[in-house]
């Protein structure tokens, strides 16, 4: 599989996990596929931000299942968004790697899903959910690395 391929794989499982996670880690390393607007000085916080909004909503009780279509159509808008731009970065075609990435950020939201619920009937569900953030976070930075 080609390096940008596997890159928009796991930029789509950290998406599955943590929906703005991937994107961001593009951001953050000012990936060269990224859009002007996701490069400037204004991104980095943004991105920021959202992820550390996501994850301080992921832990509360009213938040929804990732499961649920708004949470799956958000990781899939982002997941292809990273796949993109890991494409047009290699100059290679979008359409392929942005397809990847949604279909990792599916798998993965499904597999997080299941394997939290899972871990959380044997230990704390704020350490399982805090062991997931940082899977996608481990996965998103390797994303983006060049």
């Amino acid at each position: 599989m080609a390096a940008h391929l596997r890159r928009a794989a796991l930029a789509g499982a950290a998406t599955g996990l943590r929906s703005t996670v991937g994107l961001a880690a593009l951001v953050n390393a000012k990936g060269p596929g990224l859009p002007a607007a996701l490069r400037g000085a204004a991104a980095r916080p943004a991105a920021a931000i959202g992820v550390a909004t996501e994850l301080v909503l992921d832990k509360l009780p009213f938040t929804g299942s990732r499961l649920e279509p708004p949470g799956l159509a958000g990781r899939l808008v982002f997941a292809a968004g990273a796949g993109a731009a890991l494409a047009r970065a290699a100059g290679r075609p979008v359409l392929p790697a942005a397809a990847v990435a949604c279909v990792a950020s599916l798998a993965a939201a499904k597999a997080g899903h299941d394997a939290r619920a899972a871990a959380a009937e044997r230990f704390p569900p704020l350490a399982v959910a805090l062991a997931e953030d940082a899977l996608a976070v481990a996965l998103a930075a390797a994303a983006a690395r060049a």
